[in-house]
């Protein structure tokens, strides 16, 4: 699970910090992630842009974990001058496709004069996801008087921590089924099917491959294009360091 908090009180914490400043807004991101230990000195400050401008996206690039869930994002708005203001929207318009926000607006209704007030965001990160891409979010601040200010958030998500080989789906099958497996590094991989003899059926995967999740898919033929018998069949995925075997079962 991951937080990104942004807020604009100094806070004591073994956190990651960026600091950004706006117009009437002052801006400090800390991520947090319970997974990690590690500090990272706090950056110097950026000027947001309005959002009919091009956003600064040279800011630090921020590490997501692979798969996850309830991470979150909170997103605390400071309002300097000696009014309150109403009605404040913060939006993420730019996220790709395999990142899910539980809701991707939040309406903060009322911010006092000189305080703070936050807007918290849920997301998951899908396993589909490219790992090690730098990804950009767009958030957006609109107050009710039009002001509008934007940031560009870089993001990168992390490779899975171990090798992992799925049950295939459907299984049993007829006539395809799917073969699905994560990697945490690049390398060699071969995906091989056997009869219950152990003699090979075919080679589906003899590559070398990026960290992340994959999938093949088997169409039930052997290395010659003929359809395979009903029965029990193995697959076996292996690298130089790992292997794994499991068992599926074709059926007509």
């Amino acid at each position: 699970m991951l937080r990104i908090i942004i807020i604009t009180a100094l806070m004591i914490l073994s956190m990651l910090t960026q600091v950004m400043e706006a117009q009437n807004a002052n801006l400090k991101m800390q991520l947090t992630n319970s997974h990690y230990s590690r500090m990272i000195p706090r950056e110097q400050k950026t000027n947001y842009n309005p959002v009919e401008s091009s956003v600064n996206n040279t800011g630090r690039l921020w590490k997501v974990p692979f798969a996850s869930k309830g991470n979150t994002i909170s997103l605390s708005v400071q309002n300097n001058s000696s009014i309150e203001a109403k009605n404040v929207s913060v939006t993420f318009i730019s996220s790709p496709s395999w990142l899910q926000f539980k809701s991707d607006q939040v309406i903060v209704k009322t911010i006092q004069a000189n305080t703070v007030s936050d807007a918290v965001f849920t997301f998951a990160v899908e396993r589909q996801a490219p790992i090690g891409k730098d990804t950009t979010l767009i958030a957006v601040i609109k107050t009710s008087s039009g002001q509008s200010l934007a940031k560009a958030i870089r993001i990168s998500v992390e490779a899975p921590k171990e090798y992992k080989l799925y049950n295939n789906y459907p299984n049993p099958f007829n006539p395809s089924t799917k073969i699905a497996f994560e990697l945490p590094k690049a390398e060699q991989v071969k995906l091989t099917i056997y009869d219950i003899l152990g003699n090979e059926v075919v080679q589906l995967e003899n590559e070398e491959l990026p960290a992340g999740y994959h999938e093949v898919t088997w169409n039930g033929m052997n290395s010659n294009g003929e359809q395979v018998s009903s029965g029990v069949y193995l697959y076996r995925l292996s690298t130089k360091v790992w292997s794994k075997v499991m068992k599926m079962m074709v059926v007509k």
